[in-house]
């Protein structure tokens, strides 16, 4: 804020104040923000709070459905003034980086949010020291987005990178399904460090082809979308696996340990697992605790493994060149 001077460009010196507010698209997120609220609530709510074909949920699915159909329409209204203009959307790579960004930001935040859960749970560790065992996951991550930034830039060509991803994070995540009440360091570590290869060597590759096929005009909205589409991912799929964990979780305590009311499971914490089930539960309580996380880790690697469909769509162009954003590099 201090340093920074933008250049003046002639272009936008005579653009009013109100041309301005329509390059915004108002209309597209006021339609946008109630469409995914809706969704959200369906997915968090269905089959947990309330069934799946009541009133309420029916509703709110109806409601995402409607409003995300004008949502739709008034992109190909908007044009270049949309939040996701159909224009840059419609370019083949573009299309499927989308995807692949979506999936990607799926199978990463539902891991990144309940694998420090799974610790807490089934190891007993607090939340700082679960925060501390998943740094295999992270420092892999990075370490990875650094490897595979500069070996873009070596090549030439970041999509090998794609396809290094996609089966990496599918692997990945399928070993992490594998985890039992159990497992020991060994495995813990090394699954999270594959898993974490998987999502590093990907994570700034759909920026990075934006940045390549889009002439420099619609770099910045491109790159926008793609952060859009990997944002919109997480937030969808991390509702869709608190409903798969929670009624996971409710069926496994019902089914294995019939003798504890199942609410105090339900509203237990996973760091007050021990303090609120009584000792003579708590392995069979952590069972089908840990059988409802990873049942829930499938919708990990389901979108770990679908990405593969947007990255098959990427074309293979050279970034030599054409200068890259050094934080995507």
């Amino acid at each position: 804020m201090a340093f920074f001077h933008s250049p003046a460009r002639k272009s936008e010196a005579k653009v009013s104040w109100k041309e301005r507010a329509n390059q915004f698209d108002i209309y597209g997120t006021i339609v946008f923000l109630p469409a995914i609220i809706s969704l959200l609530l369906a997915l968090q709510w269905g089959g947990s709070t309330y069934a799946w074909g009541s009133g309420r949920i029916v509703a709110l699915l109806v409601l995402f459905g409607v409003l995300i159909a004008v949502f739709i329409a008034i992109q190909f209204w908007k044009g270049d003034y949309a939040t996701v203009p159909i224009r840059i959307l419609s370019q083949r790579s573009i299309a499927g980086s989308a995807w692949y960004a979506f999936c990607l930001g799926a199978t990463f935040f539902v891991m990144i949010y309940w694998i420090p859960v799974w610790f807490q749970a089934i190891k007993g560790t607090s939340a700082t020291k679960s925060g501390i065992d998943s740094l295999p996951l992270i420092v892999s991550l990075v370490l990875c987005n650094i490897i595979s930034g500069v070996g873009t830039t070596k090549l030439g060509y970041y999509t090998p990178f794609f396809y290094i991803s996609t089966v990496l994070m599918a692997l990945g995540a399928g070993l992490l399904t594998t985890w039992k009440t159990n497992t020991g360091h060994s495995m813990w570590i090394g699954y999270q460090i594959v898993f974490g290869f998987g999502v590093g060597f990907g994570m700034q590759q759909a920026l990075i082809c934006a940045q390549t096929v889009l002439p420099i005009v619609d770099v910045p909205v491109g790159t926008a979308m793609m952060i859009f589409f990997q944002t919109m991912g997480g937030s969808i799929f991390l509702s869709v696996a608190q409903n798969i964990f929670t009624n996971k979780l409710l069926q496994g305590v019902i089914a294995t340990v019939p003798g504890i009311d199942p609410s105090i499971v339900m509203h237990s914490g996973a760091t007050d697992l021990k303090t609120n089930i009584p000792p003579r539960f708590l392995a069979a309580v952590q069972v089908a605790y840990n059988h409802a996380l990873t049942q829930t880790w499938y919708v990990s690697v389901a979108m770990a493994c679908v990405s593969v469909f947007g990255v098959v769509w990427i074309e293979w162009k050279s970034v030599k060149g054409k200068k890259l954003d050094p934080v995507a590099a």
